[in-house]
């Protein structure tokens, strides 16, 4: 990240929440034990400390528990053929869209904990233009989910284009950073500007690129790498690990100074206010960047109890397959 401008600071008053969140969490035991204290491990609310930093204290709740629901539903939606991940994903929709309606006789529990979720959302006093975009895309979020299971069924590999255009889904950076103004507005005008949504795509791809060469290796090792950017390269470069990692390292570098070069030149929009909420949500754009990188070293997640070295030497051997 060396001459990247957006530094993170995570704020020692998110312990509380995060704490809070955790337990959340388990009250639903969508896990194991075993399954749970590694779920635990990965410390999903140091990544929320660094992204949504100095966030009103229920604001920040609801923010860690979206980035804790985003794993937890990953978790279980990976274990689930196709069929089942499309009733969950209407099941999920039907609730948001419907938050007050009477839960249903055995639901899943990623319906319940969105409920949940999205009831105190909006008790925060969501800002029209927020729910509008976050449920569009978070509809998104979950179609690509199912698509990314049909494609575990048929073994597809798909090309770096179409791979790019589902997994610019899967990640879920956009529902992510469009909660970044859940309580402040953002107008369609301005959330949609090209620079504002080139800055966006630049964020949601830096984000791909470092979370798919991390997470490479333990994927490989599990037969679970037909979704990751590194698997697509090598399959139509036809080059090996370290070949496709370099070429994704060039366009990470492209992709960053176009992101840098958009956010010199956030467009004037005449008006004060929108301007300090456009300015507010771009620095919360560079910072998550800055955060999905971090965090990727703070855990086990990716390199296991060795990820304190990975960090400093940035080399990893290649686990063999389970």
């Amino acid at each position: 990240m060396e001459g990247w401008p957006f530094p993170t600071r995570p704020s020692c008053a998110s312990d509380k929440s995060n704490a809070e969140s955790k337990a959340w969490v388990e009250s639903y035991t969508p896990f194991s034990e075993k399954a749970q204290n590694a779920f635990n491990k990965c410390q999903f609310g140091s990544f929320a400390a660094r992204a949504f930093a100095n966030f009103p204290d229920d604001v920040y709740r609801c923010s860690v528990d979206l980035i804790n629901y985003y794993f937890v539903f990953d978790e279980l939606t990976d274990e689930m053929d196709a069929n089942n991940v499309r009733v969950l994903i209407d099941g999920v929709m039907n609730t948001m869209r419907n938050p007050s309606a009477p839960a249903l006789k055995n639901e899943h529990l990623c319906i319940t904990m969105m409920r949940d979720f999205w009831l105190r959302t909006l008790a925060l006093k969501a800002t029209d233009s927020f729910v509008e975009r976050f449920l569009r895309d978070f509809e998104e979020y979950l179609e690509t989910v199912w698509q990314q299971a049909v494609d575990r069924e048929t073994g597809l590999v798909r090309p770096t284009a179409d791979y790019f255009k589902m997994r610019r889904g899967t990640i879920g950076v956009r529902t992510s950073t469009t909660f970044m103004v859940v309580v402040e507005d953002l107008p369609k005008l301005v959330a949609e500007h090209p620079y504002v949504e080139t800055m966006i795509r630049c964020s949601i791809d830096l984000s791909i690129m470092s979370n798919d060469i991390y997470s490479f290796n333990v994927e490989q090792a599990h037969g679970d790498q037909a979704h990751n950017l590194v698997s697509v390269t090598m399959a139509e470069r036809d080059v090996d690990i370290q070949g496709a990692i370099d070429i994704i390292s060039a366009e990470y570098d492209r992709c960053r100074l176009e992101f840098l070069r958009h956010f010199n030149n956030l467009p004037d929009f005449g008006n004060p206010k929108v301007n300090g909420v456009l300015e507010r949500f771009c620095l919360r754009l560079g910072s998550w960047v800055t955060t999905n990188d971090e965090w990727s070293f703070l855990t086990p997640r990716y390199f296991g109890e060795e990820y304190e070295q990975v960090r400093k030497t940035r080399t990893v051997k290649l686990l063999p397959r389970i």
